[in-house]
């Protein structure tokens, strides 16, 4: 067994699997065995050990010390005067380590025995990379060759000797590979060591790699000075990020953005041009969602409920953000991923319209407004009050409890009565008032375009004539 018998081909098998001498002695130990299964149909005793002095390692087969070997049980018992050759001081009935050599077996035991240790070998690198790889989760992993290209996957080496794998859904949109190429990829899982696939399982697609390469970029954040609270991305198109600073000395934004954009530039690089908006952090839902429609610019934006999202299955507050007519477009973004991304950031859904429509829309509510200034019963001093109150409209007076008015200074029992009479005036006449304009309007509308047809009719019997 001359592949296994010198300490080279051993170091080697070490070096290159990562498995140390202890298993790779064990695995011999149960590969005999089964041998000796396979040839003998029971398995006998073995001791293997590592002649340090020859660098051979021995393998010996306990056997039974008996004045006269039986037939047929050789492989069990050795005579008294062959044992003491061994070992003087051996008598009956102890068992004597007989030397013997892989290759006394017959074929079939030999492949049985090469086949159990070739699986225990690998069986116990897997266990090793497990203790390597257990605490590395979610980190980079350097020194990533890709090994092969398959449609559904890329199968990597790492340190040049542990198979991987990137799934297809965990590749970054519009990256393209070649064998020999060298990637930066994140792992996100490590199968069992039973398990026959690739045991590590690497991902260029988790907004994990984001935050690893900025890690990588800006020393603040390693330091603690400045953190990535959320991150929101799709892989290969744009990662939104909303960052905080620990110190009030540190810009949080400009700390992740570098010295004229070096640092997210390199991170971009890194990620073949994926887009990366960095927007400072906000516990404010409006706040960040206003700030992550980054590059659109939002006008006003307020709440709209709630919707069921199927991916959470739970409820999510609903945004509406209104948007300049000419930046609509690009709020919503290349296939909607930027809107999609803003809400996934903010942790809500963004519905968005444009100011036109929203102005449109809003028309007649704003009609019906009545500014809590123009009330009989309030003087300048107190419409200031009311506003800080949040309290600047008659319909806002309306709905406000007594407790609440009766808090703003200024405003006692005779004045609470003047103010409430003054403000459902107001309310009332301004709904009769906007409802006659409104009725107006829409007589309006209904004339032109009794108009239009009667006009478009007259056409239409000239063309006929």
């Amino acid at each position: 067994m001359a592949e296994f018998e010198r300490i080279d081909a051993l170091a080697r098998m070490v070096r290159e699997m990562g498995v140390n001498r202890e298993t790779i002695l064990s695995s011999i130990h149960e590969g005999l065995i089964r041998a000796s299964e396979r040839e003998y149909g029971a398995p006998l005793e073995f001791r293997v050990t590592w002649e340090q002095g020859t660098g051979d390692v021995r393998m010996e087969a306990l056997k039974t010390v008996v004045e006269k070997v039986e037939r047929g049980m050789g492989h069990l018992q050795v005579t008294l005067q062959a044992a003491r050759k061994i070992d003087p001081e051996l008598k009956l009935g102890d068992l004597a380590p007989v030397k013997i050599n892989i290759n006394d077996f017959d074929r079939a035991a030999v492949a049985v025995f090469r086949r159990e240790f070739l699986t225990l070998v690998q069986a116990a690198e897997r266990e090793q990379v497990l203790k390597e790889f257990g605490d590395r989760l979610k980190c980079i992993v350097p020194r990533c060759k890709v090994q092969q290209v398959y449609r559904n996957r890329i199968l990597v080496q790492v340190a040049g000797r542990i198979e991987a794998e990137v799934p297809e859904k965990e590749r970054s949109r519009g990256e393209r590979y070649e064998q020999g190429d060298s990637i930066n990829p994140v792992l996100i899982e490590i199968r069992p060591a039973r398990s026959s696939e690739p045991q590590l399982v690497l991902s260029r697609a988790t907004p994990e790699l984001v935050k690893r390469l900025f890690e990588r970029e800006a020393p603040e954040i390693e330091e603690g000075q400045v953190v990535i609270e959320l991150i929101a991305r799709e892989a290969g198109v744009r990662t939104k990020i909303a960052v905080r600073s620990n110190d009030i000395r540190i810009d949080a934004v400009g700390a992740f953005v570098g010295m004229k954009g070096t640092r997210v530039q390199s991170v971009m690089r890194e990620l073949n041009g994926e887009r990366i908006d960095i927007i400072p952090f906000t516990h404010d839902m409006k706040t960040l969602a206003s700030n992550a429609l980054t590059p659109a610019r939002v006008v006003h934006i307020e709440n709209s409920g709630t919707v069921y999202d199927e991916v959470l299955g739970r409820d999510i507050p609903r945004l509406v953000a209104v948007v300049p007519d000419d930046e609509h477009l690009q709020a919503i973004g290349k296939r909607g991923h930027n809107v999609r991304l803003a809400g996934e950031l903010a942790g809500c859904r963004i519905d968005l319209k444009t100011q036109s429509q929203w102005e449109e829309e809003n028309y007649w509510e704003t009609k019906l407004s009545v500014d809590a200034r123009d009330l009989p019963s309030v003087g300048e001093k107190l419409a200031e009050r009311l506003r800080l109150s949040g309290l600047d409209t008659a319909k806002a007076i309306l709905e406000a409890d007594e407790e609440t008015l009766l808090s703003v200074q200024g405003i006692g029992p005779v004045t609470l009565a003047q103010l409430l009479s003054d403000a459902r005036s107001a309310v009332s006449g301004r709904a009769t008032q906007v409802g006659e304009e409104k009725r107006r309007k829409e007589e309006s509308l209904r004339e032109e375009a009794s108009g239009e047809d009667d006009t478009g009719d007259g056409k239409a019997g000239d063309v006929l004539d």
